[in-house]
């Protein structure tokens, strides 16, 4: 472990990356960010490789090392890739996150209320939502299956079945198949169950129910799967009985694959009843496993693949169909073509227990081969996980830390691509792992299977993080199934089942249907009928669009280049647009395009333009106005365009050519302001004289009146006029001033809204028209709002009382510790004051005491400790004292191996009396070892010496003799090195004559340099004290 200050730099790095977002038009769309650096990195952002400047809708907000982009009414010509650039001296680190904005839904128009054309929704109307679903099941041929739905929506929803995508009515054979509602009695909502009388093996499938109403529609899915029974049953008696499997008529067709290919047979059959599938080779049933995969295709061929194709796959593939009327066999045999080239050795199929390990070996013919491995279509490379060894012409993997999702399928490939494939095996609670990727095309049905040891466990299911819904998740013994019936593109990501500690993962990508975007309105024409009024008439697209759509109307000031949105129509015919449709008086064109959920169509322009003008309305009107003598009045009405108007005065027109005025020399004076569709007179400094002054407003279409009254107060306060915001140290003398206009009138002073009593601490006076509050001695919890309450006026004083500032004393620079797991770590902060209040935080949450934090306070120190730390415990902390903070990049490395030397196992041949030593590398110099010999540990003696120097440790046997022969571990944790001791009277060589001694050193490494931290293995510190 290393700690280091600011003072060398270090170039910026991204602790947290932007993550992409998805909005509608017109939300707010927000990218995040955490990068250090030292010095502290100059961030910006980038769209198309041009920096970003805020404007009105985008802004940067910062916060310490997190960084932001904001983007409010987020438009489409937002959308694109967003670029976080951090710099500084020490380097340059970027990352990236795309913005996409969506269409508002079809479903959903932005349409103004009085252009709505369908009414909304009544109180208490809304979508279908499922109360129950369908639950997955796993039956045998013949069961008896009841699947059933119950969904809630006002209106009620209608319900509907659906087997993999095709309406029941649409199933080959559907006979045995019964739809029954649901009664009042058995709950709310509306219910419809489907019995399956007698299941089949074709039946298996996703079966889906449908709910729809008039504000939306929903479904939910569960799978079937038919099992043959492990004996047949007695024929049925109304049946044909089911005829053997007969010799082929005919030769068999032929398929070549070379060795380490995928071989696919294609096997298309109807009938009806619709047929049962068995495939076959060389006369045995198959069943599928991680190298036979057996599945029905889009256009409803069963395919059996054999992945990986090996000699003893050849052989004879026989596709057995049969019905009650019969049956057929269609039959290839495989033949296998063999590599010249071929692995002396190959790999032999394994098994592991999860957190355990595997070994794969095989040989190749010559030591300099080069070879590669691969998990599947996944390239392996070494690392800690995958640790890859070649000795001679020896090829091993060894994978560590088994877990479910390393069950499948290894290769070692060797130049030619010639291949040798085993199995691995992870023994867990996870029998039955996730395909490692699932392609689904949109709107089809997902379907996840995982199979337990346990039955009856409970699983769970989550995407990105996040658990799914509860009703596309089932349960049956061993069996857990996840359906996502018709899957759109929010439903991709990372798909994850836990179990305990155990997971397996599958990343879930769903492939978009290209869809044609709908054609534009036909016949486009305008009229105009009526005074500021146009009429736009159309006709719909051909052919029409299959999914529901809406027609969008654009405006275009002539002159301007910009076209606006006026409204979206749901129906095609004719439209009337006023003049209040438009912002201001001008010649408008007009455009119209088909919008439905996949895509836009090009507009159509209406031929020529019209002249509008916008019709005020009054949507806020004046309303009287009551104030105090010498206070101002205001007068204010919002409109629904933005439109000119006239003000008046008891009849008297206002001049608007000045923005302020008087009535005449030495009245009353005016301020006249319009702000967008906000009309305002203020009146400045009313007399009494006033009272009863009437305001006007006019102008086209709106004309509105109000009254101006005048109260007079019976007392006024001079000073303060506005609220005065103060503040003290703890023992300063608070002194509050409030002056009337009259001299010794009654005021009551509050604080925090309680009235305040006379006493020792505070003190109340009035002196003339001065009102005081003193606070002798202030203190912290005398923080609060003040007020000086007369008849009809008050004061308002807020008072804050601190304590004196708090300083950061050390570390007064960035501070970087680098620690490794278990290792204890201390971040240590001085403050100027003893009684100084600190708070601790980590990545900007404040940070809680607890077992695995301790939080210290001796003195002016303020210590945090993390006593055992783990890869998790890393990351950016912060001691805040005050307005001061001291910065802490607490970096925990995982330490996967503590044994550096020895890799592999150690053979020592020795002449008895010789001196042997056994040397253990470490990658800590305060790592403790145990020594054992045959499984027992071994105690120091003078015939056996245990040395330490640094990371090096070593067992001494000074003469050794023949009983000292056996193996001897050094053992660290769950690790150990392996050392094979021999020891014989004399060498015994073939090639020399005589019997002189010789020792042979077996290895050797060279010495290197290692530098650690001088802290005690126990406790790593940052800061002084």
């Amino acid at each position: 472990m290393k700690a280091s200050s600011g003072d060398q730099g270090s170039p910026p790095c991204f602790l947290r990356f932007p993550r992409p977002v998805r909005v509608v038009s017109g939300a707010e769309a927000e990218l995040k960010c955490v990068v250090l650096g030292e010095p502290p990195p100059v961030v910006v952002w980038e769209k198309g490789g041009q920096q970003l400047a805020a404007s009105e809708r985008l802004s940067f907000p910062a916060d310490g090392a997190e960084h932001g982009l904001l983007l409010s009414a987020a438009l489409p010509t937002d959308a694109g890739v967003y670029v976080c650039r951090a710099r500084n001296a020490a380097g340059e680190a970027y990352a990236a996150a795309a913005v996409t904005v969506l269409e508002p839904p079809a479903s959903d128009p932005e349409l103004q209320p009085a252009e709505r054309l369908l009414p909304s929704p009544g109180s208490g109307e809304g979508a279908p939502v499922f109360l129950t679903g369908p639950r997955s099941q796993w039956v045998l041929r013949g069961a008896e299956v009841v699947l059933t739905c119950r969904a809630g929506g006002l209106p009620e929803p209608t319900l509907y079945w659906e087997k993999d995508g095709m309406a029941l009515d649409e199933v080959w054979d559907s006979s045995h198949f019964a739809l029954e509602q649901g009664r009042a009695e058995d709950g709310p909502g509306a219910s419809l169950a489907l019995r399956i009388l007698a299941a089949r093996l074709p039946d298996s499938g996703v079966y889906v129910c449908h709910a729809r109403n008039a504000h939306g529609h929903a479904q939910a899915g569960a799978l079937l799967q038919v099992h043959q029974p492990p004996e047949s049953p007695p024929a049925d008696p109304d049946e044909a009985p089911a005829p053997v499997v007969e010799p082929l008529k005919c030769a068999p067709k032929t398929f070549w694959v070379n060795e380490g290919k995928h071989a696919k047979f294609r096997c298309y059959v109807m009938g009806k009843p619709e047929p049962e599938i068995e495939w076959h080779w060389e006369g045995r049933p198959l069943l599928p496993d991680r190298r036979r995969l057996m599945y029905r295709d889009r256009d409803g061929g069963f395919v059996l693949k054999v992945l990986y194709c090996q000699a003893k796959d050849r052989g004879l593939y026989v596709c057995a169909a049969r019905n009650s009327a019969g049956q057929t066999l269609s039959a290839v045999h495989l033949h296998v073509k063999e590599p010249r080239l071929r692995f002396t050795r190959p790999l032999q199929d394994v098994e592991g227990r999860e957190h355990g390990i595997a070994v794969l070996e095989c040989k190749v013919p010559n030591s300099r081969i080069p070879t590669a491995w691969f998990r599947e279509d996944q390239r392996l490379l070494p690392c800690h996980k995958y640790e890859q060894i070649e000795e001679g012409t020896v090829r091993r993997l060894i994978i560590h830390r088994l877990k479910a999702d390393d069950d499948g399928i290894y290769l070692c490939e060797m130049r030619g691509r010639v291949r040798t494939v085993a199995n691995v095996t992870v023994k867990g609670p996870i029998l039955k792992r996730l395909p490692r990727k699932l392609d689904v095309l949109e709107g089809e049905n997902a379907v996840l299977l995982v199979e337990t040891l346990e039955a009856g466990v409970e699983g769970r299911w989550s995407r990105d993080g996040e658990e799914l819904p509860v009703i596309c998740q089932s349960s049956s013994g061993h069996m857990h199934a996840l359906v996502l019936p018709g899957v759109t593109r929010e439903d991709a990501g990372e798909v994850t089942f836990s179990l305990g500690n155990s997971r397996t993962t599958t990343l879930l990508r769903v492939k978009c249907v290209k869809h044609s975007p709908p054609g534009p309105p036909i016949s486009a024409e305008m009229f105009k009928g009526h005074k500021n009024t146009v009429l736009l008439t159309w006709k719909p697209p051909e052919p029409a669009p299959e999914t529901p759509f809406i027609y969008r109307l654009e405006r275009q000031e002539v002159g301007s280049e910009d076209w606006i949105q006026c409204f979206s129509i749901e129906k095609a015919g004719a439209v009337e647009v006023p003049g209040d449709c438009v912002p201001s008086e001008g010649d408008y064109r007009f455009r119209i395009c088909t919008v439905s959920g996949h895509g836009r169509s090009p507009h159509v322009v209406f031929h020529g333009s019209a002249h509008l003008v916008p019709t005020a309305r009054l949507v806020a009107g004046l309303e009287d106005v009551q104030v105090y003598d010498g206070e101002d009045a205001v007068f204010s009405l919002d409109l629904s365009t933005i439109i000119q108007g006239t003000w008046f005065l008891n009849g008297e027109e206002l001049k608007s050519n000045e923005p302020e005025g008087q009535v005449e020399p030495g009245a009353l004076r005016y301020c006249m302001e319009q702000k967008g569709l906000q009309h305002r007179l203020i009146l400045h400094a009313v007399k009494h004289q006033d009272s009863g002054a009437l305001v006007g407003f006019s102008c086209p279409g709106v004309q509105d009146s109000a009254a101006l009254t005048i109260q007079e107060s019976p007392v006024h306060i001079l000073s303060p006029q506005d609220k005065v915001s103060l503040t003290f140290t703890t023992s300063e003398r608070v002194v509050l001033t409030c002056e009337l206009s009259r001299v010794d009138f009654p005021a009551t002073w509050y604080k925090d809204g309680q009235k305040v009593e006379d006493s020792e601490l505070l003190v109340v006076k009035m002196d003339g028209r001065k009102h005081r509050l003193i606070l002798p001695e202030a203190k912290v919890q005398d923080s609060g709002e003040f007020e000086c309450r007369t008849e009809g006026v008050s004061a308002f004083f807020g008072v804050t009382v601190q304590d004196p500032p708090v300083h950061i004393v050390d570390p007064r620079e960035h501070v970087f510790v680098h620690a490794i797991t278990s290792e204890c770590v201390m971040l240590a902060c001085e403050v100027d004051r003893e009684d100084a209040p600190v708070r601790w935080y980590k990545d900007g949450q404040e940070v809680e005491e607890s077992d695995f934090v301790v939080l210290e306070n001796e003195g002016p120190h303020r210590r945090l400790v993390l006593p055992a730390t783990q890869p998790s415990d890393g990351g950016e902390f912060q001691c805040v004292a005050g307005d001061e903070r001291a910065y802490f990049t607490v970096t925990i490395t995982d330490v996967s191996s503590w044994i550096v030397y020895p890799s592999g196992k150690v053979y020592v041949a020795a002449v008895r009396l010789e001196r042997v030593v056994l040397t253990c590398e470490l990658c800590r110099p305060w790592a403790e070892v145990r020594w054992t010999k045959d499984g027992e540990e071994v105690v120091e003696s003078p015939a056996l010496l245990l040395q330490k120097e640094d990371t090096v440790r070593r067992l001494v046997l000074p003469a050794v003799q023949l009983e000292d022969s056996g193996e001897y571990l050094c053992e660290i944790d769950d690790e150990s090195a392996s050392f094979t001791v021999t020891v014989t009277e004399s060498y015994q060589s073939q090639d020399s004559s005589n019997n002189n001694p010789e020792l042979c050193v077996l290895l050797k490494k060279p010495k290197t340099r290692r530098l650690w931290s001088r802290f005690p293995p126990w406790r790593r510190t940052a800061g002084t004290e």
